[in-house]
């Protein structure tokens, strides 16, 4: 008797995504790994009517479709995916993603070989629909954090052979990533997966640093090639993503820290988080000072969670400090983010 439930659930969360689809669902279709029965795929419209819905129930009946009727923070979208979802393995997309045609098969096999890895991501390369095809730069290959808390994900750095090795590493990114069912159970919080609290950015690092906590592994694998769109980093918009983005991130990493990290340990970097916080981050920015009493007002359900997570947690304070990494470290140089406006040149898609 054939396993009822499929292997896999790709869940792709949409907003004015419908220029992308096409390029997205053909790729899952073209898997080899791909069938019916061994993959579903849920597509959520967050709350835009841009006729994404009618282009799936046209062209692409086999995909679950579900509209919601106004935008929700992209953790709560996520935690509806995975809740309407039944595989033993989530895939988390864009739909600006297109995968390498072994994706899947590679992926399904290397969660099947480690039953402790709760999540892998692969080579996420940027994107030229209009020109170039595939580049040679990365938008992210996973995620390493330093001392002072500041994210690597090698955005926008050249390949040259420096990623080959399959590598643990502290977190993946929802660009493109699969995760283990089982895992999220595991560390689920208040029937959430990811935290609600983190509205939109960084609620990707969020789960796994307490995946880190509850003891599961997390590996970068170079086998999964995958290319994302470079059209969100065009000229006209890349300076308004960044604020949006630094806003989100502003608020997001004190939240982090509140809940994930060990009091010892933030009093032995107290010093390079204050210079972060106040000199690096600039505290005093506008979108900070209009974002602060939402930080607050987030304060003592972040407590909450955090209270849970200490009390199950798997890994010791001292285990977790390899996580973060210090900038003489060769990963730093490895990892750190080179300069986007090499992308903001190209033509918008399409």
């Amino acid at each position: 008797m054939e396993n009822a439930y499929p292997e896999i659930s790709i869940v792709i969360v949409g907003y004015k995504s419908k220029k992308y689809l096409d390029d997205c669902l053909k790729s899952i279709q073209h898997q080899t790994f791909y069938s019916l029965q061994k993959v579903e795929v849920i597509y959520i419209n967050n709350g835009f009517i841009d006729g994404s819905i009618a282009l799936i129930q046209r062209n692409y009946r086999w995909v679950s479709s579900v509209r919601n009727m106004k935008s929700v923070g992209m953790s709560a979208v996520l935690n509806q995916g995975i809740k309407y979802s039944s595989g033993k393995y989530i895939l988390v997309i864009s739909p600006d993603v297109i995968l390498a045609s072994d994706y899947l098969d590679k992926a399904y096999k290397k969660m099947e070989r480690e039953s402790q890895t709760a999540a892998i991501m692969g080579k996420v390369y940027n994107y030229d629909f209009n020109q170039s095809g595939r580049t040679e730069y990365f938008d992210t290959i996973g995620i390493f954090s330093v001392v002072d808390r500041q994210v690597l994900s090698a955005r926008g750095v050249k390949d040259e052979g420096q990623f080959e090795d399959q590598e643990q590493i502290f977190s993946v990114r929802n660009i493109c990533c699969m995760y283990r069912r089982t895992a999220l159970e595991d560390v689920k919080i208040d029937d959430e997966y990811f935290d609600e609290n983190l509205i939109m950015y960084w609620e990707d690092i969020d789960l796994c640093w307490r995946l880190n906590l509850f003891g599961w592994k997390i590996f970068f694998f170079p086998g999964l090639v995958s290319y994302r769109c470079m059209d969100s980093m065009k000229a006209s918009n890349l300076e308004e993503a960044r604020k949006e983005e630094r806003h989100a991130f502003l608020i997001n990493d004190r939240l982090m820290l509140i809940k994930n990290e060990f009091f010892l340990t933030m009093v032995r970097d107290f010093r390079l988080l204050l210079l972060k916080f106040l000199i690096k981050e600039n505290f005093f920015l506008d979108r900070w000072v209009a974002g602060f009493f939402q930080y607050l007002s987030k304060i003592p359900s972040t407590y909450k969670k955090r209270r849970e997570i200490m009390k199950r947690r798997r890994v010791s304070r001292l285990e977790m400090r390899r996580w973060f990494i210090r900038k003489k470290n060769s990963r730093y140089e490895y990892y750190k983010s080179k300069n986007l406006y090499i992308y903001a040149q190209l033509p918008t898609i399409y």
